[in-house]
């Protein structure tokens, strides 16, 4: 241990500790996963991307009046534009599922957390209650 805790018993460190420098590092690992999530699943980007065509597909108009290959040219543009944005819909869906879910772990984590000390010496109070009686 570092020397903050040398001058401490032993309970009295492992209380500072969980509840000083664990706490921190849950939180760092906390906002990691977060990050990872949002990183993952690019949210900025599908975001300002959202009604680009799907993998950048489509057809160029080549000009002139061809009334044909103007309606050909922006049917395929258009179903390419809706299936991007149908597809950057799931996947923003999916990420935003996830992020909940990771959030919502993280704070049960947190929770546990702080009251594992006290459901530690609640277990061993109804134990040894339980071999007493």
């Amino acid at each position: 241990m570092s020397d903050v805790y040398e001058n401490d018993s032993f309970f009295l460190a492992y209380i500072k500790w969980h509840y000083r420098k664990g706490l921190r590092e849950l939180f760092y690992v906390s906002q990691n996963f977060l990050w990872f999530v949002t990183h993952f699943f690019s949210f900025r980007l599908l975001i300002k991307t959202l009604f680009a065509p799907w993998k950048r597909l489509g057809e160029t108009y080549e000009g002139g009046f061809n009334l044909s290959a103007f309606a050909s040219t922006l049917i395929v543009n258009s179903l390419m534009r809706a299936v991007g944005f149908f597809t950057k819909i799931l996947v923003l869906f999916v990420g935003a599922i996830s992020y909940i879910v990771v959030l919502a772990f993280s704070i049960c984590i947190l929770v546990i957390w702080i009251l594992a000390p006290l459901i530690l010496v609640g277990s061993l109070v109804l134990s040894v209650t339980f071999f007493v009686i």
